[in-house]
């Protein structure tokens, strides 16, 4: 999605379609929903493609119904992922925080209090991995500004008295480095 001007084409947003193995085009949004904001986040959930601009409204796209909403779920996050259906996003109060359905609000993953103060103001992703969270932070050498490291943790995450997320860290490791001149993509 993006990467163009409202007016500039219709190929605005494109879906791949893995068993035919071609790209088509997704229903325009229009300029007045989308179109002339840039994207800050896109993820897919229950069959949904959900999208957040720079103004911080937030809508959805329904391919079944080829139409576009407005999202009812706050997503005024960057880094966010889906799990198990639950909603989980690095903010930027920097802590991790999920998606509490039943009270609309997001909440905060208690346990990882020493996580975030590795990793608190260079987190580059979060992301599901087989049903844990999956966190990428990079973290400058000190005395070698030339050099960062690209470290991964991954979090058990675990429901307790119904209404509280738990996260454990099972590992954390160094995953690059790499000299500061490269350039980093997002995976």
């Amino acid at each position: 999605m993006g990467g163009c001007k409202a007016d500039e084409t219709k190929n605005w947003a494109e879906v791949f379609d893995p068993i035919t193995q071609t790209w088509e085009s997704l229903h325009d949004p229009g300029p007045s929903l989308l179109r002339s904001s840039l994207i800050k986040t896109i993820y897919g959930r229950e069959g949904k493609a959900y999208v957040s601009n720079t103004e911080n409204t937030n809508y959805f796209y329904d391919p079944k119904e080829l139409r576009w909403g407005v999202a009812k779920v706050a997503l005024n996050v960057e880094r966010m992922c889906d799990i198990a259906n639950v909603l989980y996003a690095f903010d930027d109060k920097n802590y991790f925080s999920w998606y509490d359905t039943k009270r609309e609000e997001w909440r905060m993953v208690k346990g990882l209090q020493i996580l975030v103060r590795n990793c608190c103001d260079s987190v580059i992703d979060i992301a599901n991995y087989g049903g844990k969270l999956l966190v990428l932070w990079e973290k400058k050498q000190p005395n070698k500004w030339y050099e960062k490291n690209i470290w991964s943790s991954v979090i058990a995450l675990e429901r307790r008295f119904g209404d509280e997320v738990c996260g454990i860290v099972e590992w954390a490791t160094i995953v690059l480095t790499v000299p500061r001149s490269y350039v980093f993509l997002r995976c």
